[in-house]
């Protein structure tokens, strides 16, 4: 029992951790924002962060973790530490000199680099996007060993800590965002972000002294266990490139849209979409990881089959709302969480245009979170890889498309990029689903149900938002958001229990059980 309870603790608390620093994120994107707007230093800004970001998740990304973690835990399992430890540091060194060389290449092509990326920008903010990546392509290393450091602590057995050191960079970044504001420029902002990514691996060093690793300067990288992490990496790695290609891709070509706005205004939209839907498919997702690789291993199809369908069912019944709310309500939303400062009406309505057409992904994106680690319980990442390289070359068309063919301006790429992500999910759940057979006819009557209960809560939600329209101070920008989506979100509950659908009643029988204890 202490061991279910110590499990459910360190779920909770991971779950807390992941909520509050995508506050946190939110919090520091209000306070930038308040500051620079949608403008040029703002732009210039962006782009520059995005530089480094790209070549990590491109050459290394979340395989790190993903591809260190079995590897690691097989010379524990055999009860071989002090190999694992060998293996750990000759890993931790190898991230250590790869990010460093090609860090020291992005700085070495800043100018490049940023001036391809930001081909549409003024020469002004080129030449200032080129001095902000050189400032901050050492974050590509930070990043990196965080990773790599994470992953160590996690196979250890210590959860707690990985889990927090986003919330610490992101609070680092507000307090420097809150208290030194634009006293040290758009430069200052730079710096600060490269002292707060440094942090992330600051926090962890305690744990692992206390988990008793030692760092060596070694480096074995023609040994077994290294060329098996290569092999494991490929595959998640090609998969993860979705996010980060598709985001070049609408830099690139955002940056000759609205003089330039529209590269602020499409990351500001993103960013409000990736923190709603992350916080709710990453805990369901890491929550189900453990279980179904168990069921896989083991053998257990009918088993893994009904767990993968039973979280795609709940993250649909949880994302449809959200979605609707975001499709209805994305410019209180906006004006809620940005408008304020340089962030005026004009920023409001080019972010709100590209959070409509962002919105419209959100099923696909969290369809595509479960059902990745399910082909990855599986032992199946090629699968996964060759749908993420579809999904990304329909993207890239689709924003070409739209924007240089059809002149649809930062919606076009905002809405390629929706359709992609919709088009991931439905091929990998078609595709696991010929494997395992995971949907029945009768998921499909429940789904028809929750689009249902959606689309009438979205009629509601439309009426309450334009016949009660509140002031626009603060409380006021509040009150339009929170009353049409509690009125919205009430009633979706509402009918989830009248068209009785399959959350409803696993929430019936949950209360009942509970009662029964309790009597």
């Amino acid at each position: 029992m202490s061991n279910v309870k110590k499990i459910i603790k360190t779920a909770g608390f991971m779950i807390l951790a992941t909520l509050l620093s995508k506050v946190a994120g939110m919090g520091r994107e209000i306070l930038f924002a308040s500051l620079y707007g949608t403008g040029g230093q703002a732009a210039a800004f962006l782009t520059a962060s995005r530089i480094p970001l790209l070549f990590f998740d491109i050459t290394l990304g979340a395989a790190i973790s993903s591809s260190f973690i079995p590897v690691f835990n097989e010379y524990l399992e055999k009860d071989e530490k002090e190999e694992a430890m060998a293996y750990a540091n000759s890993f931790i060194n190898a991230i250590f000199l790869v990010t460093g060389f090609l860090c020291i290449l992005g700085i070495v092509f800043a100018r490049p680099i940023a001036g391809w990326i930001g081909s549409g920008l003024a020469s002004a903010e080129k030449e200032l996007a080129a001095q902000l990546v050189i400032i901050l392509f050492p974050t590509m290393i930070l990043t990196g060993l965080a990773y790599a450091l994470t992953g160590l602590l996690q196979s250890l057995g210590e959860f707690n800590v990985p889990a927090a050191i986003s919330l610490v960079s992101n609070l680092l970044m507000m307090l420097y965002l809150l208290f030194a504001g634009d006293r040290f420029g758009i430069h200052g902002v730079a710096w600060a972000m490269l002292i707060a990514w440094g942090f992330q691996i600051l926090v962890q060093l305690p744990a692992l002294r206390k988990k008793k690793f030692r760092y060596r300067p070694i480096l074995h990288l023609r040994s077994a266990s290294m060329k098996k992490t290569i092999i494991l990496a490929l595959p998640i790695l090609i998969s993860s490139w979705v996010q980060p290609i598709n985001s070049t891709v609408n830099i690139y070509l955002a940056s000759f849209l609205n003089e330039g706005q529209a590269v602020a205004a499409l990351d500001y939209a993103n960013k409000l979409y990736i923190i709603f839907v992350g916080v709710l498919t990453y805990a369901v997702s890491n929550l189900i990881f453990p279980s179904i690789s168990r069921l896989a291993a083991g053998d257990h199809q009918e088993e893994f089959a009904a767990l993968i369908g039973k979280a795609v069912k709940i993250v649909l019944a949880v994302i449809l709302p959200v979605m609707t709310l975001f499709l209805l309500l994305r410019v209180p939303i906006v004006r809620l969480v940005y408008e304020r400062g340089e962030f005026g009406a004009q920023s409001t309505a080019l972010t709100a245009s590209a959070l409509l057409f962002y919105s419209m992904g959100m099923a696909g994106y969290a369809m595509t979170e479960i059902l990745n680690k399910g082909f990855y319980a599986l032992k199946d990442g090629k699968t996964p890889m060759f749908v993420a390289m579809g999904g990304i070359l329909v993207n890239i068309l689709l924003s070409f498309l739209f924007v240089r063919g059809l002149g649809s301006g930062l919606e076009g790429l905002a809405l390629a990029a929706s359709i992609a992500a919709n088009g991931i999910g439905i091929v990998l759940l078609v595709l696991l689903n010929k494997r395992l057979h995971i949907v029945h006819m009768g998921d499909v009557i429940n789904a028809a149900k929750l689009f249902a209960s959606a689309a009438i809560m979205g009629a509601v939600v439309y009426m309450v938002s334009h016949y009660l329209i509140f002031d626009t101070s603060f409380v006021g920008k509040m009150l339009n958001f929170i009353v049409p989506s509690v009125v919205g979100i009430f009633l979706y509950m509402l009918l989830l229990f009248v068209f009785k659908t399959e959350e409803s009643q696993d929430l019936i029988k949950l209360v009942g059980r509970k009662e029964r204890k309790v009597s």
